[in-house]
């Protein structure tokens, strides 16, 4: 009886997987989807080639427009790439010979470029007002890294509180989906954050978080904060925890913080959040990631000789991810879902289990320039979705581009099997489909 009650409801979610994946989208989201699965190909075909490609492409802000190629014969031509010597070395001569570097230059500044503003919604809040489509709700994301100075980490708040006064003020009874949020990255807005020192170190993220929520709350802005690496983590929570129960935030139910289902203790984690949202009395958000420093843990953990916080395989990660959603929408109304995630089988998955409780108040968030089919088809389907939609020049916003990249090119991502020709059926089994089995 066990086993055809989850045969069955494998067969609703391949069902409604088919459905999302039968629109095709508009013309151009045609177009995309083919380049980057041409790029996912073309990747791993030549596994050097991508690793040096995205090497050069990290170091490229740093880079004077008229030195550029020099940079890109060192990391491409002459390191051990699958490109035949013969043919890096014709190539070379032909642009030396032709004094053909400075447009060579150039063109590789402007692909780039190209493909950062797939990924990078705008390079300044000024222009957001330009930028089509805002019917589709965002969580505006400052692109940036790690603060490395005080001032930076000032500079950085500054960005947050002026994007945030730029914004129009939300209709206080509007569908939460359609509320505009902010994301906010910790470690941007403050440098003093440090393990050992984790009560101070609270103390200093409060500060710099605190004009951020009160301007958010005169908007009826969402603030989410964003989880980084695990060394932040207990940081990030116990400050998000303290804070949000303080007599000014205490009653303002557009919070949230993000939970990744990468961590071996996730589950545990939203015990705990659900015991606190039920004790503030105010819902709180979470939105569930799979996570986005995996192999950053790993190598930490490596050379700290500590056990890994995080799973070792994506298998386990998927079957951490699904029991993460069911244990969220248990948790309705106390904490408002919000799942973040481009695999059809998590979609299709929280789909059929909202629809089976009859939740509504949930969202599903997906990344700016990815998955618009999916996007376009789900929306077609009474789906709202939100994007996480970076602000940012292209200098600060290098790093993420490189996540972006990596993560449309990752040998286990869903768009890289599906451009392998897998058929949908085998890419939206059951993760856990072997252990409940038997097979």
């Amino acid at each position: 009886m066990f086993t055809k009650q989850l045969q069955d409801e494998d067969e609703e979610i391949l069902k409604i997987a088919k459905e999302i994946n039968a629109t095709s989208g508009s013309l151009f989201q045609q177009f995309l989807f083919f380049i980057t699965s041409l790029l996912i190909h073309f990747g791993f075909r030549y596994p050097k080639l991508k690793l040096q490609t995205f090497k050069f492409i990290d170091v490229l802000p740093s880079l004077e427009s008229k030195n550029i190629y020099s940079y890109f014969k060192i990391y491409i031509f002459d390191e051990d790439t699958e490109i035949p010597s013969f043919l890096k070395t014709s190539i070379h001569f032909l642009i030396h010979h032709f004094y053909l570097s400075s447009i060579v230059s150039y063109v590789l500044l402007r692909v780039v470029q190209f493909f950062a503003k797939l990924f990078i919604l705008s390079e300044s809040k000024e222009n957001l007002h330009k930028k089509t489509n805002q019917t589709r709700p965002r969580t505006y994301d400052i692109l940036g890294e790690i603060a490395l100075s005080p001032r930076e980490a000032k500079e950085y708040q500054k960005q947050y509180i002026d994007l945030i006064e730029g914004l129009p003020e939300v209709i206080s009874n509007i569908n939460p989906i359609r509320r505009t949020n902010i994301s906010i990255k910790c470690s941007g807005i403050e440098t003093r954050l440090f393990p050992e020192a984790e009560e101070v170190s609270i103390q200093f993220l409060k500060e710099a978080l605190r004009p951020i929520l009160r301007l958010a709350m005169t908007k009826g802005i969402g603030i989410n904060l964003d989880m980084e690496q695990y060394d932040l983590k207990s940081i990030i929570t116990r400050t998000a925890q303290e804070l949000f129960l303080e007599e000014d935030f205490k009653l303002y139910p557009h919070f949230g913080i993000v939970v990744q289902s990468y961590l071996k203790s996730s589950n545990e984690e939203l015990v705990v959040w659900r015991k606190y949202a039920k004790l503030r009395g105010v819902p709180i958000t979470i939105r569930l990631v799979k996570g986005a420093y995996l192999e950053y843990e790993r190598i930490k953990s490596e050379e700290r000789c500590w056990q890994s916080p995080v799973f070792d395989s994506k298998k386990e990660t998927d079957i951490q991810f699904e029991k993460n959603v069911l244990y969220l929408l248990e948790s309705f109304p106390y904490i408002r879902s919000a799942f973040g995630t481009h695999n059809l089988r998590s979609i299709s998955f929280v789909l059929y289990h909202t629809n089976q409780k009859f939740i509504t108040d949930f969202e599903i968030q997906m990344l700016y320039g990815m998955a618009g089919k999916y996007k376009f088809s789900l929306e077609s389907l009474g789906y709202p979705i939100r994007e996480y939609s970076p602000i940012g020049s292209l200098l600060p916003g290098m790093a993420y581009l490189i996540r972006r990249l990596l993560e449309n090119t990752s040998n286990q991502g869903f768009l890289y099997q599906l451009s392998q020709g897998k058929k949908l059926d085998s890419l939206v089994k059951n993760p856990n489909k072997e252990t409940q089995y038997g097979i």
